[in-house]
């Protein structure tokens, strides 16, 4: 799709197969930022789900259970609020085959969990767990305050999205502008833009404009993407 997509610009701004299949091998760019796209959903999915996972350790936790029998009835309880895919749901099952099957150290599978989640909550909850384990502390209300955190940092994340949804479309229309113009002046008036597509200064600046489109976006998307 990137491929294509990309293509199809270099149609718009250049009127050449040859442009438009030489940058084709920048789809592999596109890919990877869309698969660091995706990769942040799938954080924010599981910081989200690692919340309600609070709420059932915290239950846990205030009936006697250690962290593996907790771990154990909380993939019970995500199983019937998550489908089965659900990266929470993945993670449990593999902690729990981990805990119980080969009988692995409690300490090293948290550890692990939190390393590859890259995400900051879960990494603070298991350093704040382990304290308190070796301190003697109060789990149950450790649980109960991560919960609490979590919750208040999500609804200023939701604030800022709502706030700021309205520029990222802007940009985004903004950006289109410019290549919606060009194929309309394609359209009903090839004449006009004939010089563009025929000589070397009219290459050079398509090139520029392309230049300062793709620049534009990159600098929209970093200054509506706002982390807590």
């Amino acid at each position: 799709m990137a491929a294509l997509a990309l293509m199809l610009v270099g149609q718009i701004f250049y009127q050449s197969l040859a442009v438009s299949l030489l940058l084709t091998p920048l789809s592999i760019p596109m890919k990877r930022l869309y698969e660091s796209h995706m990769a942040e959903k799938r954080k924010d999915a599981l910081g989200l789900s690692f919340r309600d996972l609070l709420y059932s350790l915290s239950a846990s936790f205030a009936t006697g259970r250690q962290m593996p029998e907790a771990l154990k009835e909380g993939l019970e309880a995500m199983r019937l609020i998550y489908p089965d895919g659900a990266p929470i749901v993945l993670e449990l099952e593999a902690m729990a085959g981990k805990l119980f099957s080969a009988r692995e150290d409690e300490a090293s599978i948290l550890g692990d969990f939190a390393r590859r989640s890259h995400n900051d909550d879960i990494q603070s909850f298991v350093e704040a767990y382990f304290i308190c384990r070796s301190t003697g502390g109060d789990l149950e209300n450790l649980v109960v305050k991560s919960a609490a955190v979590i919750m208040d940092k999500m609804g200023v994340q939701k604030e800022i999205r709502t706030i700021t949804a309205q520029k990222r479309l802007e940009s985004k229309i903004l950006l289109a502008i410019p290549a919606a113009m060009l194929m309309a002046l394609q359209m009903f008036s090839p004449d006009y833009t004939a010089a563009l597509y025929e000589t070397a200064a009219g290459r050079l600046i398509m090139t520029a404009a392309l230049g300062i489109c793709a620049l534009s976006y990159l600098w929209s998307a970093r200054l509506t993407k706002l982390d807590i």
